[in-house]
């Protein structure tokens, strides 16, 4: 989507208004003075749009003070008088679709809600402000250290359609400008700081809600002891080119920090952003209809204690990116004693019907090359009608990776894991030049016999076809499961899937293997259809 050519200049002069004679646009971030009345009618009558239509912009009102967009043109523009990193909007507020392709523009971070550290004595507000956001928004940031951040105690309510999904994007994909081209890390992402389980928190800490844990980016507090915690609803929104490093951290395109299981994320895009897709740090928040496109790490990474569900989940790596899945249990070990106060252990989640696909190339600006999924950490996971699907044989691109962390007992915590059933495979189809990475280290003691290869078959229906051509696999959309799957010689292959609705009421009774079928009719096939399209573009 391109902007008129008259939002190019108003940017421009809304710049140059804000600071005073200078023409410096990079504005530094200030607190508003609220002892100003900045009162004003935020509809005006499009001067750039069709005759009679108005362009509503946001306001909301903070210590007696109104604060509010500027129409120009079909668009509205936000100043960092309006939001910036300096300050914290702890009123609730309506960002509305724009027509003829408008769009709400920033010029500094967004942060709703009051940010506390709960040990020096202060609150956390569990009634704190919603952010809504209408069906067919275009929210888009000017500045790359520029973010979305949700408090604990605060709430996004961003309620997207099929065909009119709330978009987060670079000011350089709307400005109408054919000289500049939005890049992958061209603003910041979206993080929600939530009020659930982390493994970085002891229980006593917890019952006194004293966990306060710095998330990545500016300094900013997460956690608490409340795993069914609400921050809202992300629902049909599409997340790009996100990922620039604040404060020293590469942000992702989605942070889910200690996000309870309350709060619903469902039918959400990421499209190149440069670290993780979605990251989640500790916490039990689920994810479905999730489809991630060309980051430039991971599509989907957890790490601190996750314990939340996933299903329908497509990462497709074709320029860039590390794993489809990363996973992280904890950096301490569970049998330690160190282990042993806090109020969470390892990450332990549940996935089903996931699909990676990637040719494990090198990526561009010699980035990583793509893989399936990695362990480590001592995470554990129950993971069921997975499959992922890899042309290359390069070592790095396998299709699974059991990193080879040391516990207490000395042999790699991952491996210990999957000998006890603790990460198992069920249901799932590898179809990669490279099956399996390496040991990095030798096993030894009870694990001295371990053998990933005999471990993978050996579990509930899971199968190793080798990689033949993306046809095999693959429907024409070169992301769905085909109705027939061929190994590596051509044979037919017999697919049975688990059906995961008797395990919780959460899960889909799919009926196929991995996230996609080949022909499906629904609203997932519509959204995966969409993402594609837009990853195209």
């Amino acid at each position: 989507m391109k902007l008129s050519g008259l939002f190019k200049v108003s940017l421009v002069a809304a710049a140059i208004s804000l600071t005073g004679c200078g023409g410096d646009i990079n504005v530094t971030p200030t607190t508003a003075d609220n002892s100003v009345d900045n009162s004003v009618d935020n509809s005006v009558t499009n001067p750039g749009g069709n005759s009679g239509e108005t362009v509503t912009c946001a306001t909301y009102t903070l210590d007696g003070a109104t604060f509010t967009g500027e129409a120009k043109g079909v668009n509205c523009l936000y100043s960092q008088a309006f939001a910036s990193n300096a300050k914290e909007i702890t009123s609730s507020f309506v960002i509305s679709a724009l027509d003829n392709d408008g769009a709400h523009v920033f010029e500094g971070a967004l942060f709703i809600g009051d940010d506390v550290d709960t040990s020096t004595g202060a609150t956390i507000d569990g009634n704190g402000p919603t952010l809504s956001i209408e069906a067919g928004a275009t929210i888009a940031f000017t500045k790359p250290e520029s973010f979305i951040r949700v408090a604990r105690g605060a709430n996004i309510e961003a309620i997207g359609e099929v065909d009119k999904p709330i978009i987060f994007t670079s000011i350089k994909e709307v400005d109408g400008d054919d000289s500049t081209t939005a890049q992958i890390g061209d603003w910041g992402g979206v993080q929600v700081n939530g009020r659930g389980h982390s493994i970085r928190c002891t229980t006593a800490a917890a019952a006194q809600d004293l966990c306060n844990h710095s998330a990545e980016g500016i300094v900013s507090y997460y956690g608490g002891n409340d795993p069914q915690d609400n921050s809202g609803i992300l629902k049909h929104i599409v997340i790009k080119y996100a990922g620039f490093g604040v404060e020293g951290d590469e942000l992702n395109g989605l942070t889910l920090n200690a996000v309870g299981s309350g709060t619903t994320i469902d039918y959400v895009h990421v499209h190149n952003g440069f670290d993780d897709g979605i990251e989640l740090f500790g916490g039990s928040v689920n994810l479905k209809h999730i489809v991630v496109t060309d980051t430039g790490d991971d599509g989907i990474d957890w790490d601190e204690g996750w314990k939340g569900f996933g299903q329908f989940i497509l990462v497709r790596s074709n320029e860039y990116g590390n794993h489809g899945f990363e996973t992280d249990g904890a950096k301490v070990d569970p049998l330690s004693a160190d282990a042993q106060d806090l109020v969470t252990t390892v990450s332990n989640p549940t996935i089903a019907n996931a699909t990676v696909v990637t040719t494990g190339d090198q990526g561009a600006d010699g980035r990583r090359t793509g893989a399936g999924m990695e362990m480590k950490e001592w995470g554990k996971a129950q993971l069921a009608n997975m499959l992922f699907v890899n042309s290359s044989s390069v070592d790095g691109a396998g299709c699974f990776d059991l990193y080879n962390e040391k516990d207490k007992s000395g042999d790699a915590g991952v491996h210990a894991n999957a000998n006890k059933g603790d990460i198992a495979f069920m249901s799932s189809i590898f179809a990669c030049g490279k099956n399996f990475e390496n040991v990095n280290t030798p096993l030894t003691g009870a694990l001295a016999s371990f053998d990933v290869n005999t471990w993978f078959t050996g579990g509930d229906n899971n199968q190793l076809i080798g990689f033949a051509d993306f046809a095999n696999v693959l429907g024409a959309d070169g992301v769905s499961t085909a109705a027939t799957i061929t190994d590596s010689q051509g044979t037919a292959v017999a697919t049975t899937a688990k059906d995961m609705s008797a395990v919780n009421a959460f899960f889909t009774n799919a009926g196929y293997i991995g996230a996609l079928k080949e022909g499906e009719s629904s609203e997932w096939a519509s959204f995966v259809a969409a993402s594609l399209q837009r990853a195209s573009n």
